[in-house]
């Protein structure tokens, strides 16, 4: 059997395993596998079966990866998301539209703290939307905005995306997770320019003016205080050179569980006890996921070298009569079917090895080709079918369908588009902090 057709016969087997709802680390494993058999022989196939599993997760840097995680799961049971919408709200929410901008710096705060999308969908939404439809928004915009803005977990760092982007390419981690802030914040700029435009098309003008009632009670600015201090951990310490990424993120986990114990301290012993067990249980099971798709990934990305499908890609790519920009550009829309069907952890371990060594031969910049991959990522987050913020979103609020979900999250992939054109155009808005930071 030619290594052609044994290409073919493995992706139309990957594709009918996911189908049939195979989770996507065991499809991954499972076709790979089959095509390792028929281009090895099985003795062959046994012995990379072996390996692949030690050698692809046996990597010091993908230490970071659970310690952001673990990271992310203090900070959520430690209010610190709940804390952050307050302070938005009752700084910002009295003006038009308020409530809309308040979610997006909430979910844009929270996302420092977190480097998850599906953490800040699924904690701003709980407190967000149904503040929102209280206050006149209609429901598909009110999850649209916790939708789109919780997306920027992926961009905003610590972001364990980026953290696998690295990785997967050897571009350093360091780089990426600073070259992120920009953009990042330039997205949540974006969006509020969009609820600022368009939201009182979409709010009750006789409930919008109770946004600018104010509010008593004193403000629990230490949210604003916790949050900066692990920014300034994780991204403070890499910018100045202190800590490499792997130590930042394990002091960082360690600064977040002391800020769940203090912010619990009141609730008594039993209390902090089963909101630990939780936050453990939480990352472990995250943890396990992203580890159990590289595995398979592993597998996968064994055969594709195996049948040499990267080098023929990339020589193929590069033979294309056309410019380098219009070759980077296919890939990038490339991600939008995956985004359809696939998690984003899924969509870069199979793209990217066969995409990123033809970015880097055209001449681009491996960095910045990482923050307009997740910029795609983001975008497939919201995509449907698959779309896991917005069902993460409509499912945390009664009442609310994910049909409602994807109209009310359509305009924002608009300007999801709009925002990836820019940092295409201007690169300088991507590579200039990582510059700056001598990390380039």
């Amino acid at each position: 059997m030619s290594p052609d057709v044994v290409v073919v016969m493995v992706i139309a087997l990957f594709l009918v395993f996911l189908a049939l709802e195979m989770p996507v680390s065991w499809a991954l494993a499972t076709s790979g596998g089959i095509g390792l058999i028929s281009l090895q022989g099985i003795s062959v196939t046994q012995s990379s079966l072996a390996a692949i599993p030690y050698s692809t997760t046996a990597v010091f840097s993908l230490t970071v990866v659970p310690m952001f995680i673990l990271m992310g799961s203090f900070a959520l049971h430690g209010h610190i998301a709940e804390q952050l919408f307050n302070v938005a709200e009752r700084t910002i929410g009295r003006i038009s539209g308020g409530l809309g901008i308040a979610t997006v710096v909430a979910c844009a705060g929270f996302a420092a703290v977190t480097g998850s999308s599906l953490a800040t969908a699924a904690t701003v939404g709980r407190i967000a939307v149904g503040e929102m439809r209280q206050h006149g928004y209609q429901a598909h915009f009110a999850v649209g905005i916790v939708a789109a803005a919780g997306t920027l977990g992926a961009m905003i760092p610590p972001s364990v995306l980026l953290v696998i982007y690295g990785i997967i390419t050897g571009e350093q981690i360091g780089a990426l997770l600073i070259a992120g802030i920009i953009p990042g914040i330039i997205s949540a700029g974006f969006y509020i320019v969009y609820i600022v435009v368009r939201g009182r098309h979409f709010i009750e003008p006789s409930k919008a003016t109770e946004e600018k009632r104010p509010v008593g009670g004193p403000l629990p600015y230490r949210a604003l205080f916790r949050a900066a201090l692990l920014f300034a951990i994780v991204i403070g310490g890499i910018y100045s050179g202190v800590f490499t990424a792997t130590e930042s993120g394990a002091l960082g986990a360690l600064t977040a569980f002391v800020l769940m114990v203090v912010e619990l301290r009141r609730d008594g012993f039993a209390v902090i006890r089963r909101r630990l067990g939780d936050a453990l249980r939480e990352a472990a099971s995250i943890t396990s996921m992203s580890f159990a798709i590289l595995v398979g990934a592993g597998i996968f990305t064994a055969f594709l070298v195996s049948a040499r499908v990267p080098t023929r890609f990339t020589a193929w790519a590069l033979g294309l009569d056309a410019e380098p920009w219009v070759v980077l550009v296919m890939i990038l829309l490339i991600m939008i079917p995956f985004g359809m069907a696939l998690d984003p952890l899924s969509i870069l371990v199979i793209t990217m090895p066969l995409a990123y060594p033809v970015v880097t031969s055209l001449g681009f910049d491996g960095v910045w080709f990482g923050i307009l991959v997740i910029k795609m990522i983001e975008l497939g987050l919201i995509t449907p079918p698959v779309g896991v913020n917005v069902y993460i979103v409509a499912g945390t609020v009664p009442g609310v369908t994910a049909e409602q979900g994807f109209r009310g999250v359509l305009p924002f992939g608009l300007v999801d588009l709009a925002t990836v054109a820019v940092f295409f155009t201007f690169p300088a808005l991507v590579l200039w902090l990582p510059g700056r930071a001598g990390l380039l």
